[in-house]
């Protein structure tokens, strides 16, 4: 009886295993989110804190004098509600609260672009040299033309100890 008990709580989590690895790995893994920036953007690293500055006007112009370009996904976008909750420590309402708030005490700034894809991401980062934006790993590929991934916290990411995930 005991061999029976043992053999089914093996056959059980062989089966549970079993019916994780059949899962796409985004159910399972958490995505990384990529920061994208325009490929003529010398930048190739940036940190939790200048991502923060960058994507609350807080930060206008790149070293080169270009101006900032922030470009997002609208509300309700997975990967906005991860970046804005591990960049800015916000909820989409505190975001949009901030920029409002900021408006009423008469600084001269402007939320980001909001856009309705990756696809439109990828887009608009390639046609302002100035932009910045992020998406999902799994939507971008080193192929796509005029964007280029940069690391965070000097960590690529692919790597283990990257912070921007899903």
């Amino acid at each position: 009886m005991k061999n029976r008990k043992n053999l089914f709580k093996v056959l059980v989590t062989l089966g549970i295993l079993a019916g994780f690895t059949l899962l796409p790995q985004s159910v399972w893994a958490a995505d990384p989110i990529v920061v994208i920036l325009n490929s003529s953007n010398p930048a190739d690293n940036l940190s939790i804190g200048d991502l923060r500055k960058l994507f609350l006007a807080d930060r206008s112009r790149w070293d080169t004098g270009k101006s900032v370009a922030p470009v997002m996904l609208g509300p309700g976008a997975a990967e906005r509600t991860a970046f804005l909750k591990t960049v800015c420590g916000m909820s989409d309402a505190d975001f949009k609260k901030y920029f409002v708030q900021a408006a009423f005490e008469g600084k001269d700034v402007a939320p980001p672009k909001e856009v309705s894809s990756a696809r439109d991401v990828k887009s608009v980062v390639a046609g302002s040299p100035g932009a910045i934006g992020f998406v999902r790993a799994s939507d971008f590929s080193s192929v796509d033309s005029g964007i280029k991934a940069v690391k965070v916290e000097g960590a690529e990411a692919s790597d283990l100890g990257y912070k921007l995930k899903m």
